[in-house]
């Protein structure tokens, strides 16, 4: 099966990222083939889009430590099942996925960052 992970690093033995559109990598990972593919969350790098791609190449789970209103719509939408867990590096975050071991979210479990004021309170830009 392939996964979309999000991670702190750009490795099989990085930590799960704690924010999907926030981790510094995202990583693709096929646990027949084995193969890795890795992006970098930077400029000009839309984390909704990289799940809409991941999906079309066939992707059915996620693996992240959180993930926000926008990128679960993607997920939902793209039947992409989100397995939530952080802090534990990813090839043991795949192994716990593919025993059906971690937690699968079905809704947000974060507000998205870009909507919080100040006070805390959400608010819509």
């Amino acid at each position: 099966m392939k996964y979309l992970i999000s991670s702190e690093g750009n490795s099989l033995e990085s930590s799960v990222s704690s924010h999907f559109g926030r981790a510094p990598f995202f990583l693709v990972y096929d646990d027949e083939t084995k193969a890795l593919e890795v992006k970098t969350n930077g400029d000009g790098v839309d984390p909704h889009l990289v799940i809409r791609d991941a999906a079309k190449a066939g992707i059915k789970k996620m693996i992240c430590g959180g993930i926000g209103p926008h990128a679960f719509q993607v997920a939902d939408k793209f039947e992409v099942e989100v397995c939530i867990t952080s802090g534990i590096p990813v090839a043991k975050a795949v192994e716990l996925a593919s025993q059906g071991k971690l937690p699968v979210t079905k809704e947000p479990t974060m507000q998205h960052h870009h909507e919080h004021g100040e006070d805390g309170h959400l608010h819509r830009h």
